[in-house]
């Protein structure tokens, strides 16, 4: 019983030493870097440093930030001892040590250039006031006379000294008041451009074509100017408001990571947008282009293949249109990010033959996709004016249709009329029957048999 009786209080001991554990708050001596992306190009940048700081005021130089960053956008919080850290004044040092950025801050002053000798020639030195570096040329003030020395014929330069104010790597420079002298753990967020992401689809058309295999995978093209190592990294995917001038970005290098099993990404609705984080850590590097899985690929996804006329779009061309819905019951059912979708069907050999791409919106789920790939190549089309009568109040006008179908099966071919928004329209005579599709368009939907031809004929009169 007393053995009993001792288990029974052990047991007890341990639980309330595991949810006194629990309770007690986190460690945050670890160092973090979370990067968040906006398809926008740019990205918000959050760490996490282990930082030194002496009793009163200390100048602080956080390295190792983006080049692209947006210093008004930074932003500190010190998190052992909150608020016993406090930013003063900051300053943004980007002007990194080159040759250029020297020779700048060397006008008027002394420099000494060696000049390559030739043959027995050791060559010589020349002191002189640097007045200009221009290109390829230094322009030299000696005591008698002004030289221009070309690049080629210049061994080496040598400067008195360095300026102080150069930097080696883009820095932010704090002057900041401590109450205690130590080490504390700090966290820094600040906004970058010149990074952003989007999503690329691949769907792979059934023999049939009625069915779609569907995988998204997200490319993230960071040139803001830093590498963001072993990074929490999440995606913003909508319409977010930034004012900026958006520039021209240039892809260096290339790294694809694919995804295992269960999707990398986990989706959920963030505000108004919706927020893809990755399951895992992942580096960045600058100057690279990341390509990740980020949904489960989608098997056997119902499609419906369309053919469309549409005057007012294409008036020689009949489209080619599949749609599908974004559904649970589909192996979708979740928000997709704008993107490129490229469609592939497998020949006879079982080789992937491209076949025709679209690009979608910010899509919902529960919400149609319609991918428009290409033009049918064996549904000629010929439309003809056969009258126009208008007046100062409407317009009489009759159309002709002429829809050929070279290919060995039966089509069907949904003919699209649009009238103006702004007027009232009636179809006074069809050859063929139609439906009012919205409040500008009259659907005609026409099955035409292999080799034969269908030639819709309607009148209409608008009114306004």
């Amino acid at each position: 019983m007393e053995n009993k009786s001792f288990s029974l209080i052990l047991i007890m001991f341990i639980v309330c030493a595991a949810v006194s554990m629990a309770k007690e708050p986190a460690d945050n001596t670890d160092t973090g870097m979370g990067v968040t992306v906006y398809n926008a190009n740019f990205a918000v940048i959050k760490e996490q440093r282990q930082m030194d700081f002496k009793k009163g005021l200390n100048t602080i130089s956080f390295t190792d930030v983006a080049s692209s960053i947006e210093p008004p956008s930074v932003s500190f919080k010190c998190l052992s001892t909150p608020g016993s850290v406090t930013i003063l004044e900051q300053n943004y040092e980007y002007d990194l040590v080159n040759t250029q950025s020297l020779l700048k801050r060397y006008l008027d002053k002394d420099v000494y250039v060696s000049i390559k000798g030739s043959g027995a020639d050791e060559g010589t030195q020349i002191v002189g006031q640097l007045m200009a570096a221009r290109g390829s040329d230094l322009i030299l003030k000696t005591s008698n006379q002004t030289k221009i020395i070309s690049n080629d014929s210049i061994e080496n330069i040598s400067l008195a000294q360095i300026g102080e104010d150069l930097v080696t790597k883009p820095t932010l420079v704090w002057l900041v008041r401590s109450e205690s002298a130590g080490s504390q753990q700090c966290h820094v967020t600040y906004t970058t451009g010149n990074i952003g992401w989007n999503a690329d689809y691949t769907a792979i058309l059934s023999a049939d074509e009625t069915a779609l295999d569907i995988s998204g995978w997200v490319t993230i093209n960071n040139q803001s100017g830093a590498t963001y190592k072993d990074a929490k990294i999440k995606l913003i995917a909508g319409d977010v408001r930034k004012v900026e001038e958006r520039k021209a970005r240039k892809m260096i290098d290339y790294a694809m990571v694919a995804g295992a099993g269960d999707a990398a990404f986990e989706e959920k609705a963030f505000m108004e947008y919706h927020l893809y984080t990755l399951s895992r850590p992942s580096t960045i590097n600058n100057n690279q282009t990341k390509q990740i899985e980020f949904i489960t690929p989608a098997l056997n996804v119902p499609a419906e293949k369309l053919y469309i006329y549409e005057r007012s779009q294409k008036p020689d061309k009949v489209q080619v249109k599949f749609e599908f819905d974004n559904k649970e019951q589909n192996g979708l059912g979740i928000a997709l990010p704008k993107g490129k979708v490229r469609v592939f069907k497998r020949d006879t050999d079982d080789m992937l033959e491209f076949v025709g791409e679209d690009l979608i919106d910010h899509t919902p789920k529960n919400e149609k996709i319609s991918l428009y790939i290409g033009d049918a190549f064996d549904i000629a089309v010929e439309y003809k004016m056969l009258e126009n009568t208008p007046s100062r109040r409407s317009r009489y006008q009759k159309h002709s249709i002429e829809l050929r179908n070279r290919k060995d099966e039966p089509v069907t071919v949904f003919v699209d009329e649009k009238f103006s928004l702004w007027g009232r329209w009636k179809i006074e005579q069809s050859s063929h029957p139609y439906t009012k599709k919205d409040a500008s368009t009259a659907r005609f939907k026409v099955k035409i048999m292999p080799d034969k031809t269908e030639t819709i004929e309607y009148s209409v009169t608008e009114r306004w």
